[in-house]
């Protein structure tokens, strides 16, 4: 058995645990590029806590490019990561409780009662995972490389699902669900009441996890397949899309339209909107606002500022709609902040 990271409410930060994760699950191997956590973009030298409010996340290697996540916990803050694939991977998902969201391409897949959720991922592919602040979430989901399924494994081209091999050989993404058996839903269950010594325990999840791919193989080649289609970003397409982030970081308050962007990026309003949403997780007014906000509350907290000329500064033409927009992120007045009080789901700032 490899490697297991372990999340639960002691965390002083995240970070060193999402680091370790990614060198295990193959659906994230390319590294992390984007965190939003309590509506805030967070870099590596902000801290991550309190994410877990109660219970726990489980994350074990099985073996090299094969992990199983097994959550049941309660999430404290909103928070949304966006990471991608050194290769072609797979993640297979059932849920008892809560509901994530998953993001990639224009596509986006939840988990659904009685049902596998599945992402097909090529190489290089950005995935994003949603999740809501006081959700109790209650799941499991193995991530597998291409190369542990065939060459590890040694699994034939007949026995993986052909969607599988379709959407890898055309290095596009797919998403989309499946009906699991009762027996799948019973198997992985199982994971979430082991009780027994250290290195039994282990050895027990993972056993019970390749039985459960395999109780799931059976399951996919056996059901109709619910995909959502999904659109082509080159890299030349992505590196535009960057350059948008890029312009926003360094001017949130700047005015953008699509239509102004797609001409001056020479990209389509399609893939404007659903290239960005892929890349990011948000769409690109969604992430001009994350910015505005965090740049506000920085304004607000460290500096003598009218509310008014903050309001200015951020490229609102009227104060009340920068305060609207305000109350509406962060669930108080831009007032409150400088009083003082902290606001819900900013994960633990202390305002000045």
């Amino acid at each position: 058995m490899g490697k297991r990271v372990l999340i639960n409410s002691d965390d002083l930060d995240l970070w060193s645990k999402l680091e370790a994760i990614q060198h295990i699950d193959p659906a994230i191997s390319g590294g992390i590029k984007h965190v939003v956590y309590g509506r805030q973009p967070h870099g590596r030298d902000q801290p991550i806590t309190c994410l877990v409010g109660s219970g726990y996340e489980e994350i074990h290697e099985v073996e090299p490019g094969c992990c199983v996540h097994i959550t049941d916990a309660v999430v404290a803050q909103d928070w949304r990561l966006t990471a991608s694939s050194l290769s072609c991977a797979l993640r297979l998902r059932l849920a008892f409780a809560g509901e994530a969201g998953y993001t990639a391409r224009e596509s986006r897949v939840s988990d659904e009662t009685t049902r596998c959720s599945f992402i097909i991922l090529p190489p290089g592919e950005l995935l994003t995972a949603s999740f809501s602040g006081g959700t109790a979430y209650r799941y499991c989901s193995l991530s597998l490389s291409q190369d542990y399924l065939t060459k590890t494994l040694g699994l034939a081209d007949e026995e993986l699902p052909p969607v599988l091999l379709t959407y890898w050989s055309r290095q596009e993404t797919g998403m989309g669900h499946f009906a699991a058996s009762k027996t799948s839903f019973n198997q992985a269950s199982r994971l979430f009441n082991i009780r027994c010594s250290p290195a039994w325990h282990d050895l027990t999840v993972r056993s019970l996890s390749l039985e459960l791919l395999r109780m799931l193989f059976r399951d996919w080649r056996s059901a109709r397949t619910h995909m959502r289609a999904s659109i082509r970003i080159s890299p030349t397409e992505r590196a535009r899309l960057i350059r948008i982030r890029e312009q926003i970081d360094a001017d949130p308050a700047s005015r953008l339209t699509l239509g102004t962007l797609a001409s001056r990026m020479k990209l389509s309003r399609n893939k404007l909107h659903y290239g960005f949403k892929q890349c990011f997780g948000v769409s690109i007014h969604e992430y001009q606002t994350e910015r505005r906000m965090h740049t506000a509350l920085k304004l607000i907290q460290e500096t003598t500022l009218a509310i008014g000329d903050i309001a200015a500064r951020l490229g609102y033409e009227e104060p009340t709609n920068f305060t609207v927009a305000f109350k509406k992120h962060f669930a108080l007045l831009p007032r409150e902040a400088r009083d003082g009080t902290v606001p819900r789901g900013v994960g633990g700032a202390v305002l000045r």
